[in-house]
């Protein structure tokens, strides 16, 4: 099973092979599918497909998970409803297991498939920094990803102030390439606004840093900045993100080096729908 924001993923040619999302946020209902295919050149008979999920979790079938017989090169697909409680902490990882079972000329076959789930923070309710979110995961090159300061050395809570050309910012996020932090927004948000570039911090010490930026939404690019460099300052990012579940900041190299390519965001905000 491969994971991915888009939630697509090829059906099997043979065994058993599980579709969920990548999240799954607690109390609200998502699909997941499953396929058997009979790769073998003979038929099988009696296929069924069957879901586990986590104690707690609902799971309602809502397409046939049973076929009497499957021709070869033939496949079942089922799909069902599943729903983690309310109550499920954010943040966590779940499997979900799809097995597939029929009876082979040779005897009884059975495949599995296990997925994994997230559930997410909640979505903002009201306007608010990233900074004072919590991500879902936070990939950084150089130490951890900072709140409300620019990434500094490799400890955490080891940043400066957040700065581009001496204008100091008191919020965002510091970073460093490659980094990579996402964030849920549940389909809640408006527009997201920032000023990203190379950080003071890596301007003081050297003048070789070089970064590129993008902004994701549900893995479709809504941003991506000119090279950034100390000397052409920071750039602007103003972005439609009505729709968006999650939210991606993405920072990589763009000179071969990742040296001094400390970059912030600053002052990232995320403004929400008004809520009817």
């Amino acid at each position: 099973m491969r994971s991915s924001w888009q939630d697509t993923y090829p059906r099997a040619e043979f065994g058993t092979t599980l579709t969920v999302p990548s999240l799954a946020v607690p109390g609200q209902a998502f699909t997941v599918t499953a396929a058997l295919g009979n790769g073998s050149s003979r038929p099988w008979s009696s296929a069924a497909l069957a879901l586990r999920a986590p104690a707690g979790w609902t799971v309602q079938a809502i397409t046939a998970t049973t076929a009497g017989q499957l021709a070869p090169g033939a496949g079942l697909t089922a799909g069902w409803q599943v729903t983690p409680p309310a109550g499920a902490p954010a943040s966590t990882p779940w499997a979900l297991t799809a097995e597939g079972t029929a009876i082979a000329p040779g005897g009884p076959v059975r495949y599995e498939d296990a997925g994994f789930v997230t559930t997410p923070p909640s979505a903002p309710t009201r306007d608010s920094y990233l900074s004072d979110l919590t991500w879902i995961h936070a990939v950084n090159g150089w130490g951890p990803v900072e709140r409300d300061t620019s990434n500094g050395r490799n400890a955490g809570g080891d940043g400066t102030p957040i700065a581009f050309g001496g204008t100091t910012y008191a919020k965002g996020l510091g970073v460093h390439a490659f980094s990579d932090v996402a964030f849920h927004l549940g389909g809640a948000g408006n527009r997201f606004t920032a000023l990203v570039g190379i950080d003071d911090f890596s301007a003081r010490q050297s003048s070789v840093g070089a970064t590129r930026a993008t902004v994701y939404g549900d893995d479709r690019v809504l941003f991506t900045s000119p090279v950034l460099t100390a000397a052409g300052g920071p750039a602007p990012v103003d972005v439609d993100v009505r729709g968006v579940r999650v939210l991606r900041l993405e920072v990589a190299d763009a000179h071969a080096r990742t040296s001094f390519d400390h970059t912030s965001w600053a002052p990232a905000r995320v403004t929400v729908l008004p809520r009817p």
